[in-house]
């Protein structure tokens, strides 16, 4: 019985309903594969640029790190030596270092523990950058030393540890975030293959059904891989700019065999993309020092999954570079290695750079601990002592184990530490900035020194006092040179007022009874002379002129007490126009006599023009005197180099003297020439030598018998 056309129609249409419902799954089927294959080909590029992203943050870490070595290294260039060159460096590191920590707050931004740390590092940086600033300051405005105090008081090293420490907490995460995102960048691979395949299964399975719906799945297939390509292209693109090289190794027991690098190696080390995937190409590069080290570190690889490690590796050209190494084990889900991937950076730079650092910490170190005149040495914020030098046991007499650790007090004496000076000092550095004295010290044997002490304080960049430096010199000679001075400075002033009250009894005791003397005897001679023989005129001549020569005597005694106490008052003096004076006034005296005076012009002195006057007349009088034999009498003032000074001369060509005796001739009383010959005191020279060495300077002569003398005085 045929059926109804209504049932037929409804059978036709179930059918149709049927097959459309399998086609919908179908195509649900289909176009959920292809969602997740492209999500999976999304996340796959999206995790391997996270890859490149941590790479690059770890690169501007090490570069950071390595621009304040560099700012180091030419500060210390700069401190030791002074050299402005030196300060090159540092400039173009310091410039660099703010745009490196500009790259890496926005490479960051999105881990709020890193923009935390990197809020730390950037606090640090910036420390240690005004500390450096400072100490090329201090080196400029108070030379070496000052420098070097504030080297041996600084945080520099302090600070550039919790720097180290800092980049290592955020290479740390990076480096975590590596090996996560490395193993995110498998997985997401392997499911995006997984993805692929599934689709192509089902496009098979269901071409007959939805073959438009396959077409349109291959067409966003081929977009996809377009996306991954393009993708890997950037990634190539930013590895070849990269100074970090990536490799992988596969596991294979407990041996590694490469199996792929990162194209950026070429350009680094020069090798060709195919070198580096020979078994032994990396063991056969390795420096020979450095081979069994890191041979005997790769078993630690296995067992911790991770390995970080420096050695020198050689280039295509055959030098040796230092590298620093990173690897991450790949496990399989049952936890078997499967696969070594890691990156490494050249450090060669860096490691220059460190080194040079520990060389400049070296020699400042050699410098402090040379020096054995001086006691230097830190303290704390307390007043305890925190460091010693060798100059420090040297003058104190205390080791280091023996002092370190206790209040600096003990060096004071029970009276200074009872009136609380150890405390004083302090405060006077801390609000001053600068302490210093002269007072005595105690020794570890107790016994005392006198100290010429200075104390500076030390701050950190904040300003807050955190200890002091101190400088201690032993002084003890020269305080008793100079109480051994004053006492016979004091002896001196005594014997200078016992010389006054003799000048004055001089001067009024004995001069009037030698006027009366010549008077009396010129009396006798001129009322009695019809009652005197010639033998009684003869002695009271006699008389006469001794009473005449004593008083001249006395008077010349009496201005060499003069001249040797009078206060003097030093200025510009024209030594050729007051010597020209002194021979116009020579020449007036007894004009009958013929003396050709040889005055060099424009010599010129500091000194007291009173006093000098009366060198000169003493030296041109002398020489006046000493040519009066002479027929071609010449008189001669200039100067001459002495020991990088001028020396000033008289000469003259009289009647000279015997060199042997040229030790009397500042003596006072001291005469080389009879009365009968040269008339004179012998108090002449003696005031000339007395004003010469008040001037700091010396006199001495030169000269023959019959041939003329030279005198020589510096001022």
């Amino acid at each position: 019985m045929a059926e109804a056309p209504g049932v037929q129609d409804k059978m036709h249409l179930t059918l149709e309903r049927k097959i459309q419902i399998g086609f919908g799954i179908a195509v649900a089927i289909i176009v959920a594969v292809g969602a997740a294959a492209l999500r999976s080909t999304t996340a796959t590029v999206e995790s391997a640029l996270w890859v490149a992203h941590t790479l690059e943050v770890r690169r501007q870490l090490g570069a950071t790190f390595a621009d304040l070595i560099t700012v180091e290294t030419a500060v210390r260039g700069y401190v030791i030596t002074g050299d402005t060159t030196y300060l090159g460096p540092y400039h173009a590191a310091q410039a660099t270092v703010g745009g490196l920590l500009a790259g890496l707050r926005t490479l960051t931004g999105d881990n709020p523990a890193q923009q935390r740390r990197l809020d730390s590092l950037t606090t640090l940086v910036a420390t240690r950058l005004e500390r450096f600033q400072w100490t090329i300051e201090t080196r400029r405005a108070g030379g070496p030393a000052a420098a070097a105090r504030a080297v041996i008081g600084g945080r520099g090293k302090e600070l550039m540890q919790l720097i180290r420490a800092s980049i290592d907490s955020m290479e740390d995460e990076e480096g975590r975030l590596l090996a996560q995102r490395s193993a995110t960048l498998q997985a997401k691979a392997r499911l995006a293959r997984l993805a692929a395949w599934s689709g192509a299964v089902i496009a098979v399975t269901l071409a007959g059904l939805a073959g438009v719906l396959v077409s349109g799945e291959l067409s966003g297939r081929r977009r996809a891989e377009q996306i991954v390509q393009e993708t890997q292209a950037r990634f190539q693109q930013m590895l070849a700019s990269s100074t970090a090289v990536l490799y992988g190794n596969t596991v294979v027991g407990e041996t590694y065999s490469p199996s792929w690098v990162s194209e950026n190696i070429t350009r680094i080390t020069g090798y060709e993309l195919d070198e580096p995937l020979r078994p032994t190409w990396w063991i056969d590069h390795l420096h020979a020092d450095d081979r069994a080290r890191v041979l005997a570190e790769m078993p630690v690889l296995l067992v911790h999954d991770r390995l970080t490690t420096e050695y020198r590796f050689q280039y295509k050209d055959g030098t040796y570079h230092w590298v620093h190494d990173e690897s991450r084990v790949l496990r399989d889900a049952a936890g078997e290695p499967v696969e070594v991937v890691g990156s490494w950076v050249d450090i060669t730079d860096r490691r220059r750079a460190e080194e040079a650092l520990r060389a400049s910490e070296q020699r400042l170190r050699l410098l402090v601990g040379s020096v054995r005149d001086y006691a230097i040495y830190l303290l704390d914020a307390t007043g305890t002592v925190v460091s010693w030098n060798p100059g420090a046991q040297q003058i104190k007499g205390y080791r280091a184990e023996e002092i370190v650790g206790q209040h600096f007090s003990r060096f004071y004496t029970p009276d200074d530490v009872a009136a609380g000076k150890p405390q004083a000092a302090l405060q006077a550095a801390a609000a001053q900035g600068r302490f210093e004295e002269e007072n005595w010290r105690i020794r570890k044997d107790g016994t005392r020194f006198w100290a010429d002490v200075v104390i500076s304080a030390v701050r950190d960049d904040r300003g807050t006092l955190v200890g002091f430096a101190k400088v201690t010199r032993d002084l003890t000679e020269r305080k008793r040179a100079e109480d051994t001075l004053r006492r016979y400075a004091a002896q001196l002033e005594a014997a200078n007022a016992e010389l006054n009250a003799f000048a004055y009894s001089v001067s009024h005791d004995l001069r009037a009874p030698l006027r009366a003397i010549d008077g009396f005897s010129q009396a006798l001679l001129e009322d009695y002379a019809d009652r005197l023989d010639d033998a009684g005129k003869g002695h009271l001549a006699r008389v006469r002129s001794a009473s005449q020569r004593m008083a001249t005597l006395i008077d010349d005694l009496l201005n060499l007490s003069r001249v040797t106490r009078s206060e003097m008052h030093i200025g510009p003096l024209d030594l050729s126009a007051l010597a020209s004076g002194i021979a116009e006034g020579l020449k007036k005296r007894d004009p009958a006599r013929h003396v050709e005076f040889a005055i060099a012009p424009g010599l010129h002195a500091q000194a007291d023009p009173g006093l000098i006057r009366v060198v000169l007349q003493n030296l041109l009088e002398n020489a006046w005197k000493f040519t009066g034999k002479c027929s071609a009498a010449r008189i001669e003032l200039g100067s001459v180099p002495h020991d990088g000074r001028s020396a000033y001369f008289v000469r003259d060509n009289g009647a000279g003297f015997d060199m042997t005796y040229v030790g009397k001739l500042f003596g006072a009383f001291q005469r080389l020439h009879g009365a009968q010959e040269f008339d004179g005191t012998g108090i002449g020279l003696a005031t000339v030598q007395r004003i010469i060495h008040r001037h700091g300077g010396r006199v001495w002569a030169e000269g023959a018998v019959g041939q003329g003398a030279t005198f020589y005085f510096t001022l």
